[in-house]
């Protein structure tokens, strides 16, 4: 049976908020080439790489690259790259 206690309930809506503000403090989902290394775990060199080579889904914004967090997650649910 689904606990419907107060307490339960008050401890529910609490962690409600925890992930609310914190997802608002991430902001954009889009992401610079730093900000998506960080996300992927992985060296700046490799994101870039990944990028000139195609590998790695992006768009551009005049000069500026940037990369969408859903994107980096299906390129990394597809397996990521081919190239070593």
């Amino acid at each position: 049976m689904l606990d419907t206690s107060p307490d339960f309930a008050e401890a529910v809506a609490r962690r409600v908020a925890e992930l609310l503000a914190a997802q608002a403090q991430t902001g954009s989902p889009w992401l610079n080439a730093e900000e998506a290394a960080a996300y992927l775990r992985a060296p700046l060199s490799r994101i870039r790489k990944l990028t000139m080579t195609g590998d790695l889904p992006h768009a551009k914004d005049g000069r500026r690259v940037l990369y969408h967090r859903d994107e980096l997650d299906s390129f990394l649910r597809s397996g990521g790259a081919t190239s070593p």
